[in-house]
């Protein structure tokens, strides 16, 4: 039988959590999908682990490195399947989440993306839900503020439509929020009510410059939506950092402390559930020193009110 639905997942250097993500996709209820991987330049061992893997379902692709956006296009070249899943290569997905998403997709189909909640998963253990929106309109006024509206490693998306808007965007920067609006502009956003995807968490892989380099990717992309929106022409990424720079300095200062507080509030849930509580919550309070009422909203989200 034909699948429905065929997991996307691109990696780059993805030991030691690489095994258990794909573990976690092959062992799921619903057993008939389709499930290709692409190695993106990879140096470590998953070009290995992925040639010993031997499940007829999964077509591994390796490429030279060219970014998530890349190797997410060179994917969704071999996907011919109604709907297509994403999945990051160090999370966890639940053993029912395919099976309710495709249940959820085929149920309402005015919904071009359904994620599912989600929770951060340690070392040492794993957190409460993500506590994300369900309805479109808070999901997509929440992106278009800068705030998690959609889990992207958690999202089933009708192919459709995500191929009439061009797939994700060519340029070499963060790719999921860009594409997660204009996915918004033409269908609904939707998030299940349960968690069904564990998010990994580990402080190595965080620091102030991937920070500042995920934030200002984010706020190119809401800043091209605003644009589409009101039928302004677009505007470059190179032009797009040339407005910042010429922002005044409280402005450009207020970014550097939100970036500081987003860098620490991160490691912060990856201290905790990594079994690091009192370093953890020591960053909590300098995140929220450093920006208030985002680090509060964080807080309330993730560890419950």
């Amino acid at each position: 039988m034909t699948p429905d639905v065929s997991v996307l997942m691109t990696v780059f250097n993805g030991f030691p959590y690489l095994p258990a993500s794909v573990e976690s996709i092959l062992n799921q209820t619903l057993a008939n999908f389709n499930f290709v991987i692409v190695d993106d330049g990879s140096t470590d061992e998953t070009a290995e682990y992925l040639e010993s893997i031997t499940d007829a379902r999964v077509t591994v692709v390796h490429q030279p490195n060219g970014g998530t956006a890349a190797a997410a296009n060179a994917g969704l070249k071999l996907i011919d399947t109604e709907f297509v899943a994403r999945m990051d290569a160090d999370d966890i997905a639940m053993e029912t989440r395919l099976e309710k998403q495709l249940k959820f997709m085929r149920e309402n189909s005015e919904v071009g993306i359904a994620g599912t909640q989600v929770a951060p998963i340690g070392e040492a253990n794993v957190g409460k839900s993500l506590n994300l929106p369900q309805s479109h309109e808070l999901i997509f006024s929440s992106m278009m503020t800068g705030r998690h509206g959609l889990a992207h490693s958690s999202i089933m998306i009708r192919s459709s439509v995500l191929k009439e808007l061009g797939g994700y965007w060519t340029l070499p920067l963060i790719d999921d929020w860009d594409m997660m609006l204009r996915m918004g502009e033409v269908s609904k956003l939707a998030n299940l009510s349960e968690v069904l995807l564990n998010y990994r968490v580990h402080a190595g892989s965080l620091n102030g410059l991937s920070m500042l380099r995920m934030h200002r990717h984010i706020s190119f992309a809401i800043e091209r939506a605003k644009r589409r929106q009101s039928g302004r022409p677009e505007i470059s990424f190179e032009h797009f950092e040339e407005e910042l720079a010429q922002r005044p300095v409280w402005q450009r200062l207020s970014e550097k402390l939100h970036v500081t507080a987003l860098t620490h509030y991160r490691v912060a849930v990856a201290d905790i559930h990594g079994g690091r509580q009192l370093k953890g919550y020591a960053r909590l309070a300098f995140s929220a020193l450093c920006s208030p009422a985002r680090t509060f909203h964080r807080i309330g989200r993730v560890f419950g009110h």
